[in-house]
């Protein structure tokens, strides 16, 4: 915004709208003193004709009382968009709850004349409200390039430096917080549409990286997490996380009632039930959900939609678009791990899906693409070598983590409700997964706590061999052990021996002969039964 004045007030008063829930006659007077340079417009009712007369163009300014008609972030990210600005009216005691939210806050207890002052200034362009995404700074600390439009020259000079960001450890103070208190990672999971695998990843990276790990189901489009992980279906936390944020009542109390517990240091916050719910998760809120589970875990760990994110906002309504959400993750976040599958047509769904010549779906933080289900029957007799020369080739990608095919576990997995790390860690599925959580955070070293629960699988098999032939008889034991012939059974033979004519097998018994041994027989049997 300029710091001119708006040409409206050479011409004439700027429009107010007044949104208050008590008696507003001593604003409205300061307000419409004579030499204010302001006027009221609308004495709005309720948060509909709010907006209506914001969206006419009415007025430029508003003065809005918290507690007018449910009023929350939704509203105030609307009016913002329909080019209005003002002043929030707040209790001292709620001030902390709306200082995110970006707009310029004053005491309801204030008088009317320092509410003019400051609404005068922000018609001036002396003040303005700030974007609460917009503001929140991207934690690897680098912006993308403004001149840069290839999204794998922003992964290529991520990766290069150094080791990725590292959440903050517990005890430290976060110089982006506003208490000092510890910020956790945060990481989401994303990548082209069709089923790669985005929230097995998901799953196991919560269940390997370091520390306590807060697992978000924000798809919203086929949310899957409570039932991969056993649990029962109940309503969305993350659509009651976001209400509380969208009234400024999201704290770290209120986000523990409703987190589950999958395991000592890992909780999860279920998604939506249905993709019809997507408008529950508003993108003014959001961002206070996501800063409150990094205050409470040292890693948040979020589970998106696929395919291309559409965060345009509708002329109408003002409303973001859809993928609104996933567009903000991806710009505020850590770390982002792009999934895709290990055939030809994932493989071209994820080079497409990172081509994004405006830079609109670039990641700002630390890249790790990662490519699933990697199996000769789809890549060739050379699967891993094919995936990373093909992707080396068309995009340009060198670091790639490549995930084997391993069906068998994924099953077994699903089966118990359990992350592969945890089921299966010693499996090739759940080795390359570990390979993968180092690379996140080498802190974690899941790679070793891998290795190390292979050998114990090893060492188990053995046991329950060896015990198994303890349990059975002697006899049994002596029955399977070969026979002292002079030569083990398994000794070479000499030459002799082996140039020895087998012997001839024994004649048949003449027909005679076996008939009689039959009549023989029945009569003996005759006898018997007589």
């Amino acid at each position: 915004m300029d710091n001119q004045q708006p040409a409206s007030a050479a011409t004439g008063p700027q429009g107010v709208l007044l949104a208050l829930s008590g008696d507003d006659a001593a604003i409205l007077r300061a307000l419409d003193a004579p030499g204010s340079g302001l006027k009221v417009v609308r004495r709005c009712a309720d948060a509909a004709e709010l907006l209506s007369a914001a969206m006419a163009g009415l007025a430029t300014l508003a003065v809005v009382d918290t507690a007018f008609d449910e009023l929350d972030r939704t509203i105030l990210d609307r009016l913002l968009r329909a080019g209005v600005l003002g002043v929030l009216l707040t209790p001292d005691a709620e001030r902390e709850r709306w200082a995110a939210t970006g707009w310029p806050l004053e005491s309801v207890a204030s008088p009317p004349a320092a509410v003019r002052t400051r609404l005068q200034a922000i018609a001036r362009g002396l003040e303005e409200p700030r974007r609460p995404s917009a503001s929140v700074p991207t934690a690897s600390g680098s912006a993308p390039r403004a001149g840069s439009t290839d999204l794998w020259a922003e992964f290529e000079a991520a990766a290069a430096p150094g080791p990725p960001p590292l959440p903050a450890a517990a005890g430290t103070a976060d110089t982006a917080g506003s208490e000092g208190r510890p910020r956790g990672g945060l990481l989401v999971v994303w990548g082209p549409q069709g089923a790669p695998g985005r929230s097995t990843v998901a799953a196991a990276l919560a269940a390997g990286l370091s520390g306590s790990t807060i697992l978000v189901d924000a798809d919203i489009q086929a949310p899957c997490l409570t039932q991969l992980l056993g649990l029962p279906e109940d309503s969305s936390a993350l659509a009651t996380a976001a209400r509380l944020a969208s009234r400024g009542r999201l704290d770290t109390e209120s986000l523990d009632r409703i987190l589950i517990p999958i395991s000592a240091d890992r909780r999860l916050l279920t998604g939506l039930g249905r993709p019809g719910r997507w408008r529950e998760l508003p993108p003014a809120a959001m961002p206070e959900v996501w800063e409150q589970c990094r205050r409470a875990a040292a890693w948040t760990v979020v589970d998106v939609a696929g395919g291309p994110v559409d965060d345009a906002v509708d002329d109408f309504t003002l409303e973001p678009g859809r993928g609104a959400m996933t567009a903000d993750l991806l710009r505020n976040a850590d770390v982002a791990v792009i999934v895709g599958a290990g055939d030809p047509i994932g493989v071209r769904r994820l080079l497409q899906l990172m081509d994004d010549p405006e830079g609109q779906m670039r990641p700002a933080g630390r890249v790790e693409v990662v490519v699933n289900r990697v199996r000769a029957s789809a890549a060739g007799p050379s699967p891993q070598r094919a995936v990373r020369e093909a992707l080396a080739r068309f995009g340009g990608v060198e670091e790639v983590t490549v995930l084997p095919e391993d069906a068998a576990t994924a099953d077994r997995c699903l089966m118990e409700g359990r992350s592969v790390l945890e089921a299966a860690p010693a499996s090739p599925l759940g080795r390359a997964l570990a390979d993968l959580v180092d690379r996140i955070d080498p802190r974690s070293e899941a790679a070793a706590r891998a290795g190390r629960a292979a050998r114990g699988a090893r060492l188990r098999r053995l046991t329950t061999l060896l015990g198994s032939d303890r349990q059975r008889p002697p006899s049994a034991r002596k029955a399977a052990a070969p026979k002292a012939t002079g030569t083990s059974p398994t000794a070479p033979l000499s030459t002799a021996e082996a140039a020895a004519p087998a012997p001839p097998p024994p004649p048949p018994p003449p027909p005679d002969a076996a008939a009689a041994t039959s009549t023989s027989a029945r009569n003996r049997g005759g006898r018997h039964r007589a």
